[in-house]
């Protein structure tokens, strides 16, 4: 199992857009689910106004609309056991206070049948779900969960659907959640502190955000999406309480809803459900929310703001730029699917003349773009530069519509087009095997339904894909809209976002000028109210919920957990003398293939290299193909051609190592054989001669690492810790870690001087690496395509030399045991870690229930509820012992270590009812057995072989957990007693904070 850093539970952006893993449905036929309802009766309140069995989602599709309330419901039913329910509104917000983002939370927190004190932290801490989440949109919020299990889907429908109509909303939420004054001694400095006031600071520390933003401003004035629904920190505290519970009355009405149902579920109880339980009790409809479509902008406009740095640190190269045009509103289902391809073809092939033209011109470090179709009534197109200057703003300008006036009067490339159109048609297919595939159908129909669209065309898009195809390549559409949308739109805005070394602290200054403000109006008495009511919530936050309380949430309890769940294992197999690991599995007709290289080999100095030279790998071409002809080549025939590094450790072996470098390649079937073939050209002849296209490489990379550091940088911090514990973490560090973010920055900041030692190393690690021995090659499809694959791949194993690894053995440099880096956020991220389990024999399955009781409960109070951060979650790995605490968007430092550091004797005297242990229980069991698509699947049973463990091992560990006892949890307690005996910290974000608790840390660094 390798080594590596988890992401938070929360869904996380994948640079500018975010991405969603996937997994296979079911293929399912119109005779295979419920087709007895008839259009036009009425079942449970509902009238059927269509019903529609969809091939291309292997679902009977079915839109209600309740007779009295007027909402809407949409079944979305097949035989996929991963049921998923939805229940959203739409929230118009009509300032910047966030309180729809801060009503989401709050709702969570009790209703009137579950007066539990966070709700969503209870049913978090037990039970089988696949995803249980909510979250809040532009104009609408949204409470989905899924699970398997059925009689859990309908227990967390119940809950969701109290929650929403029937919550508590007490002032002491409001302030936990949002914001409040917080005063817990006279003498202390008055401060803001609130979940969302903190996790908001985090996320407007990401420029981008930012840049977002004043495009959605600039573009929409005096309309819905002006406004940052979110919440804008500096704008969050004038949200009044009175404001925040009449906010819940005017768009949480029923008549304001839409409901959604996916799976297996029977319909018609899920009817019933909603209708007996919760909508009968209402008799008249209300009005529903309305979005403000605010102005058209009928000539350019240019916006100039900043953004903060660092103080003293560099401003050049740091500037954000973008051009965003609208360009129709979502009723435009073609114009919409043809420019998420023209945005692919323009801004982020490689194989672009565009993005040639303005990266040849040394205009920025990365330059890209994306089309929005769906996140407000009004679609949009950006084109984004990263590391630019403002003083460059007209050059780029210029050039961009030259250029774009350049490719329409010369018609696109074919081939750049072909490759486009099958790479988006290549990511429809794909859907198929998202993990959440009920999700994502919600997700495509809820942006029809609540603008008035029917979600049956939003369900579908093969013809119309058919329909762009043609008139793309035979009647010049893609060439047409260009013109039309991109250079003859006056409505179209500019946005420079420059760095600002001074922002931050003017920033700071105008929120304490405001807190001072606010503790001059207290007079002695006023300011002693605020410590108690301080106090009082601290006290609040600190009680634990009653046992009558908890027991009136529904449950499962161990008699519904299946004691022999399946666990799917790798077919180890050859192919020639290389080994083959084959995941025989339903992926709708696509092939996931991976090829492994032992990066054993390569010595101390090279390994910071070894990410650069897989990104350059797969993306500089060979000795038949430049860079621009190798990525129309690469997206012609896969839908991803990719990498990742990651390291592995044998069970019982924990300081016995095997870094290996991963190439991944998703093909359709049908161009297996062609993939194949340019995969083995890569690596017989993969060509590092383009030396102007590799500088480009490296400022992009570092241009985005330097923004994760700066944005959301917890996983440098964690990755740094880890070093500390084992050989594996040695690795990573020096991979992935800070000491590789050092070198790459060195690398872009001297690039010329560095450059021979550059080309040099990727040699090295190409004659090291790219070798036949040492080869793993991993294939996830189903039996057809593996069986062409064993055929066809003998070429892969082909292309390399028949050469052996040597393992090189490096001895890694130490670093202090506690370190600070500091970045230009306002939150920071706090790792704490240590080996938890030097003997790895003492390790068992309960202690996977602890793990849950600590992330979901202790750490969920302590760090969040108390603390104020966003989250906090666990990093663990029961093959090296290694155990690490991250907290996220945290607006503490000393305080979020004391936490941790009080774990030894918190657990020493843990107690549980029996229910509240059976609960953890259910927890750890849904843990240990995800819900995954058949890429992640394949890709758990190839890192578990790798790892040496076997089905029996995960057998073994669901009966330990299953039998555990509040007893063994008290057993772990010693362990932790390392966490502060031998202290390993890393703390990543905002110098304010990290200075007032400087003596936490041997060393702090700049970042």
């Amino acid at each position: 199992m390798p080594d590596r850093i988890a992401r938070p539970p929360a869904n996380k952006e994948n640079r500018i857009r975010g991405v969603m893993d996937g997994t296979h449905a079911g293929i399912f036929t119109e005779r295979s689910v419920m087709t007895s309802f008839a259009i036009g009766s009425t079942y449970h309140g509902f009238v059927l106004e269509r019903k529609e069995f969809l091939p291309e989602i292997h679902s009977t599709v079915f839109l209600f609309t309740h007779a009295v309330l007027g909402c809407q419901a949409l079944a979305i039913k097949n035989q996929d056991e991963n049921k998923t329910f939805c229940v959203s509104f739409m929230t118009v917000p009509e300032d910047s206070t966030g309180v729809a983002h801060i009503l989401e939370h709050s709702v969570l927190m009790g209703s009137e049948k579950y007066p539990v004190r966070d709700v969503f932290g209870e049913i978090n801490k037990g039970g089988l779900m696949t995803f249980l989440n909510a979250m809040t949109g532009s104009d609408t919020t949204w409470y989905p969960f899924a699970t398997r299990n059925l009689k859990e889907y309908f227990n967390i429908m119940d809950v969701y659907c109290d929650v929403v109509f029937n919550p508590l909303l007490l002032r002491s939420t409001f302030e936990q959640e949002g914001w409040h004054y917080h005063l817990e001694n006279e003498e202390d400095q008055l401060q803001y502190m609130g979940v969302v006031f903190n996790e908001m600071k985090g996320a407007y520390s990401d420029p981008i955000r930012s840049l977002f933003h004043h495009i959605y401003r600039g573009l929409m004035p005096q309309s819905t999406y002006a406004h940052e629904s979110g919440g804008d920190p500096r704008r969050i505290p004038d949200l009044s309480f009175e404001q925040f519970v009449e906010f819940h009355r005017g768009h949480y009405h029923p008549s304001n809803c839409t409901l959604f149902f996916y799976g297996d579920a029977p319909l018609d109880e899920e009817l019933a459900y909603v209708q007996q339980n919760f909508l009968a009790r209402y008799t008249a409809p209300a009005a529903k929310a309305r979005i403000e479509p605010g102005l058209d902008l009928r000539e350019p406009l240019c916006i100039e703001d900043t953004y903060p740095v660092q103080p003293g640190s560099p401003t050049a190269q740091k500037t954000f730029l973008a051009i965003s045009s609208t360009v129709g509103t979502v009723h435009d289902r073609k114009l919409n699917a043809a420019f998420q391809i023209i945005a692919n073809i323009l801004f982020n092939s490689d194989g672009s003349p565009l993005k040639k033209a303005i990266i040849n011109a040394y205009l920025c470090k990365d330059f890209g773009g994306l089309f929005l179709s769906n996140a407000s009534f009004k679609t949009l197109m950006i084109t984004y530069l990263v590391g630019t200057d403002p003083e460059k703003r007209d050059h780029f300008l210029a050039l961009y519509k030259a250029t774009l006036s350049r490719m329409v009067e010369e018609r696109l490339d074919k081939d750049l087009v072909l490759s486009e159109l099958n790479r988006y048609e290549f990511s429809v297919r794909e859907e198929m095997n998202k993990a959440q595939r009920g999700l994502d159908l919600i997700g495509k129909a809820l942006p029809a339904m609540k603008h008035g669209l029917t979600p049956f065309e939003a369900l579908q898009i093969d013809a119309l894909l058919a329909e762009i195809r043609k008139d793309a390549t035979e009647n010049g559409y893609f060439e047409q809209l260009i013109r039309t949308y991109l250079l003859d739109n006056p409505a179209t805005v500019t946005v420079t976002l420059a760095p600002d070394a001074e922002k931050m602290a003017q920033n700071l200054q105008e929120e304490q000028q405001r807190l001072d403000a606010f503790g001059q109006s207290l007079d002695t008495d006023g300011r002693r109210r605020l410590v108690e009511r301080t106090q009082e919530l601290i006290a609040l936050q600190s009680a634990a919920n009653t046992v009558d309380d908890l027991r009136r949430l529904p449950r499962l309890t161990l008699a519904d957990l299946d004691a022999h769940p399946p666990f799917h294992a790798v077919q180890p197999a050859l192919l020639g003398h290389t080994e083959l690991l084959i995941n025989d599995l339903e992926t709708n007709g696509i092939c996931y293939l991976d090829l492994g290289f032992d990066c054993s080999a390569l010595p101390l100095e090279l390994l910071p290299y070894l990410d650069l030279f897989a990104t350059i790998l797969t993306e500089i071409g060979t000795e038949q193909k430049d860079y621009m002809q190798f990525a129309k080549a690469i997206n012609l025939c896969t839908g991803d051609f990719s990498h990742s590094v990651q390291v592995y450790v044998r069970q019982g072996e924990p300081q016995t190592v095997r870094p290996i470098l991963w190439v991944h390649a998703k093909v359709l079937s049908a161009y297996l054989e062609q993939a194949i073939d340019l995969i083995s050209e890569v690596l017989a002849s993969v060509d590092f001669s383009d030396e102007h296209h590799i500088e480009e490489i490296i400022h992009r990379e570092f241009a985005w690492a330097e923004h994760a550091a700066q944005s959301d940088g917890y996983s440098l911090a964690l990755t740094r810790a880890f070093s500390h514990l084992s050989r594996a973490g040695q690795y990573n560090e020096q991979i992935h870690g800070i000491q590789a973010y050092l070198h790459l920055k060195g690398l872009a900041g001297n690039y010329l001087e560095h450059e021979a030692t550059l080309h040099a190393a990727l040699r090295q690690i190409r004659d090291l690496l790219l070798r036949r021995q040492g080869l793993i090659v991993t294939i996830t499809a189903e039996d057809r395509e593996i069986s062409r694959f064993q055929e066809l791949g003998a070429s892969l194993v082909n292309a390399l030399p028949d050469l052996p690894v040597v393992p090189a053995r490096p001895s890694f440099p130490t670093v202090p045991a506690t370190q600070a880096f500091t970045t230009s956020a306002e939150v920071v991220y706090n790792v704490q870690a240590c080996t938890l389990f030097p003997d790895a024999s003492r390790y068992n399955g309960s202690f996977e229930v602890l793990r849950t009781w600590l992330s979901r409960d202790y750490l969920w109070n302590t760090v969040r509820q108390m603390g104020g951060a966003y989250g906090c979650f666990i990093q663990f790995n029961h093959l090296t012992g290694n155990f690490g605490m991250i907290s996220y968007r945290d607006p503490q430092v000393r305080k979020t270590f004391e936490a941790y550091e009080a774990l030894a004797k918190v657990i020493g005297s843990l107690s549980l009812s029996d229910e509240s242990l059976q609960q953890l229980i259910v927890g750890a069991y849904g843990t240990a057995t995800p819900h995954q698509g058949p890429a992640t699947r394949g890709a758990t049973a190839r890192n578990d072989y790798l790892a040496g463990i076997t089905p029996a091992f995960r057998q073994q560990r669901i009966e330990e957990i299953i039998r555990t006892s509040v007893d063994d949890l008290r057993g772990f307690a010693p362990l932790f007693a390392q966490l502060s005996a031998k202290p390993i910290r890393a703390t990543i974000g905002g110098r304010e904070k990290i200075d007032q608790d400087r003596t936490l840390f041997e060393h702090v660094t700049e970042l």
